[in-house]
């Protein structure tokens, strides 16, 4: 017989997991909430954050995840949850785990799980995914997280394209990472009341990418990712490598991005150590100002020379079209080098000059002999069809993706650079692409590496490199590259910067500098048109000044064509100079818009400015400075922040 206190006991039991199924699965803490539905699908019903709704009515009803797989027969299902059948929630701890069973080899008992995790003390709520699959079966792509938030009033999408760029909401947007268009794993989306932000925590910088859709209502925040082969191991079990992060705070972009991203980007091997302690190449930590000069000829050579006498000693060089071939042509093969060159380098050094010549670090022309007599198609990036990767640029020509990873082109890239330090005896080398082109996955079956995507394309690129460093570059011998994908920024002595978008619907902003001015040396600031009129060299020279950059990166033919947007940028060079505890081992703060008089000017191609402009730095004992910049050439008596007044020559900068 069964008493009464274990009757109730019993439905009591019954009522609790009555209300559990029906109910709601929760995660909170201090920072936030997160409501799940506990029903016969998943929703993310509530999430909350600093007092506000961030979901739209009735939560986030878009598919959380999209996986593509690769069968032993040759099976490719493409599959979202509404091709599984789904088991529900549970709470485990500071996790709630979601489950569903996909339909594999006649049987649908193959579980995949979402698990989102907040711990007691967590500011973000962490997700992760994982799947068990019948051995034989791989992943070969996936979108995870997707969640759909409110879109905010006003609001603005900052990805981390190029030094950053800002773009009004509406459509697509993208960001490929690690390239030009992704430098940083993470998307912010903002308003005047404060920022999403929605990254990945993954120091082994695999490829990913980020895409934030706009329908006018909501956003939808996913990543898209090329899987590697390794990633499913051989008994079927498939995880994602690292975990994604969603959060919000009641403050601005730039406020946000250093509070939740600069502490992750330290954590990591790149971005762990100061530039100080990184023994950059002596003469590149000196390097204010950059020419690029673009061919050998002797006007480019007389137009060299009277820029030299203007900037002094210590400029450096970025030096093209010096190939024996055509630029974009007969990659990788570049020497001899045309005639005369080797003597204008001579000079140029005499001079007080230092030459890195351009070469690119990914492309090999299949027209070359060198592909045949190398074996170039055994290093080549393969699709999965065993087809090349091909890539055109402005001389028509056929170009291949080579495979980093392949010995084959790792030898050619310590030749080539070997040859060119000897032979022509430059202060470097400028290998392109490297820290600017996405890398491709690669499917061939006899590369040293996982199929698919992953990791293994920058742990590639980052052993060449540093074997190079080792076997050929002296201390004094640099290694330069273009654009700043973060996870090559600890591996070269000065990074170019120049491929950020800027146009009437976007605006180029700081987030680079705000992250990582303190842990690498970079220069440039968009590519520069032949018109350095109409305040658009001034303006150029103004914010690489502001950001941190090393200045210049113009054509000497071109620049002394203009003599007072030579002089402005002289000013700032000399004033850089004398600023190097901020900008070699300092941190920029922020940008500031100077009150007073400080009347606006529109910059063709770029955007309406202030005329003067400002930005804290601090250097790297945490002394903070203003530096103020005027792109006029009349005096402007200027007001900040914290009241102060300040006159600003024309052409010129102060520092307070």
């Amino acid at each position: 017989m069964i008493n009464g206190k274990r009757i109730f006991l019993l439905l009591s039991a019954c009522l609790l997991c009555l209300s559990a199924q029906a109910g709601e699965l929760i995660l909170k803490n201090a920072h936030a909430e997160l409501r799940f539905d506990d029903g016969k699908q998943f929703v993310f019903k509530s999430f909350r954050m600093e007092g506000k709704e961030l979901l739209p009515a009735g939560g986030s009803r878009v598919h959380p995840w999209e996986i593509t797989l690769l069968g032993p027969k040759g099976e490719t299902p493409a599959l979202q949850p509404r091709w599984a059948w789904y088991d529900g929630g549970v709470l485990e701890g500071d996790t709630a785990v979601f489950s569903w069973r996909l339909f594999l080899n006649g049987r649908d008992n193959w579980p995949l799980r979402v698990k989102v995790t907040l711990g007691a003390d967590a500011e973000l709520p962490q997700w992760s995914i994982e799947a068990q699959l019948p051995e034989g079966w791989v992943v070969t792509t996936l979108d995870f997280p997707r969640i759909t938030l409110s879109q905010p009033t006003g609001g603005k999408a900052v990805l981390p394209v190029g030094y950053g760029t800002e773009y009004n909401l509406g459509g697509t947007l993208r960001s490929d990472y690690p390239s030009c268009t992704g430098s940083m794993q993470m998307v912010l989306v903002h308003n005047a009341e404060g920022c999403l932000y929605y990254a990945a925590e993954d120091p082994d910088a695999n490829r990913k990418s980020f895409v934030v859709a706009s329908d006018g209502q909501g956003v939808t925040l996913s990543q898209p990712i090329i899987a590697s082969y390794a990633w499913t191991a051989p008994d079927g079990h498939f995880a994602l490598p690292w975990h994604t992060v969603l959060g919000y705070r009641a403050e601005d972009w730039t406020r946000t991005a250093l509070h939740w991203y600069r502490p992750f980007a330290l954590s990591t091997q790149w971005g762990a150590r100061n530039v100080k302690d990184r023994k950059i190449v002596s003469w590149v930590e000196h390097a204010d100002m950059w020419l690029r000069p673009g061919d050998v000829s002797e006007k480019t050579m007389n137009a060299l020379r009277q820029a030299l006498d203007l900037y002094g000693p210590g400029t450096g060089l970025h030096w093209y079209y010096w190939h024996k071939y055509p630029f974009d042509t007969n990659y990788p093969d570049y020497l001899p080098a045309q005639q005369g060159f080797a003597d204008m380098v001579r000079e140029a050094r005499s001079l007080g000059a230092y030459v890195t010549p351009y070469i690119n670090g990914r492309l090999w022309d299949p027209a070359n002999e060198t592909y045949d007599r190398y074996n170039g198609a055994a290093a080549s990036c393969r699709k999965t069809d065993g087809s090349l990767y091909t890539e055109v640029y402005g001389s028509k020509a056929v170009n291949t993706v080579t495979c980093p990873a392949s010995p084959i082109w790792q030898e050619r890239m310590k030749a080539v650079c070997g040859d060119i330090l000897r032979d022509l005896k430059t202060d470097g080398v400028y290998i392109d692409q490297i820290g600017a082109a996405i890398g491709e996955p690669c499917y061939a079956d006899h590369h040293p590496h996982p199929k698919g995507a992953g990791a293994w394309w920058p742990a590639a690129y980052r052993r060449m490199l540093n074997d190079m460093r080792a076997e050929l570059f002296t201390r004094k011998q640099a290694l330069t590259t273009e654009e700043n994908a973060e996870c090559y920024i600890d591996l070269f002595d000065m990074l170019l910067v120049v491929n950020s978008p800027h146009n009437a619907w976007t605006r180029m902003v700081p987030l680079f500098p705000l992250i990582y001015s303190d842990r690498c040396v970079y220069s440039g600031y968009t590519y520069i048109p032949d018109d350095l009129g109409h305040h658009v060299m001034d303006f150029i020279s103004m914010k690489s000044l502001l950001w941190g950059s090393q200045l210049g990166w113009v054509a000497p033919t071109i620049l002394m064509n203009f003599p007072q947007q030579a002089r402005f940028l002289k000013n700032l060079t000399d004033f850089r100079k004398s600023a190097h505890d901020l900008f070699f081992g300092g941190r920029f703060l922020g940008e500031l818009v100077p009150g007073g008089d400080n009347p606006q000017v529109e910059v063709p191609g770029y955007e309406r400015t202030p005329v003067v402009m400002g930005a804290t730095w601090a250097d790297a004992r945490g002394r903070q400075a203003v530096v103020l910049v005027n792109m006029d050439g009349a005096a402007h008596t200027v007001s900040l922040p914290d009241g102060r007044t300040v006159e600003v020559p024309g052409y010129n900068a102060v520092r307070l």
